[in-house]
């Protein structure tokens, strides 16, 4: 499970990259964006489904409550952003969808660690 979970945070961490160097260069095409986006979805949703199976299975966390508000707020978080800037993805709008994404990044980081699991070296 942590190990599907570190490598669903690299792919986001890497889309949050590429959309915010398109965003210091200036454009990237809709659909690129869109398709980045879809998979950063994607593997944001599957984290959220391998960490309730996780918890399904009779583990449990001591932040409980907390957890269940990462898992409720952390696949939003992508899509709000594009709302944010849905009708015209420029250089603001990249930036926008690209921090979005960084911190639905660290917001599975958090996720992990509120299961009392550690997490690399972002345990604080």
């Amino acid at each position: 499970m942590l190990e599907s979970l570190r490598m669903i945070t690299a792919l986001v961490t890497g889309i949050g990259v590429v959309l915010l160097f398109a965003a210091a260069v200036g454009r990237l095409p809709r659909r690129a964006t869109l398709a980045l986006l879809a998979v950063a979805e994607v593997a944001v949703v599957a984290g959220v489904l391998i960490d309730i199976a996780w918890l399904v299975r009779g583990n449990s966390t001591p932040e409980l409550l907390t957890h269940i508000g990462y898992l409720i707020t952390t696949p939003l978080l992508i899509p709000a952003g594009l709302g944010l800037t849905y009708r015209k993805i420029d250089r603001w709008g990249l930036l926008i969808v690209g921090v979005a994404t960084l911190i639905t990044a660290v917001m599975i980081i958090r996720q992990v660690q509120t299961l009392g699991l550690r997490f690399g070296f972002l345990n604080a």
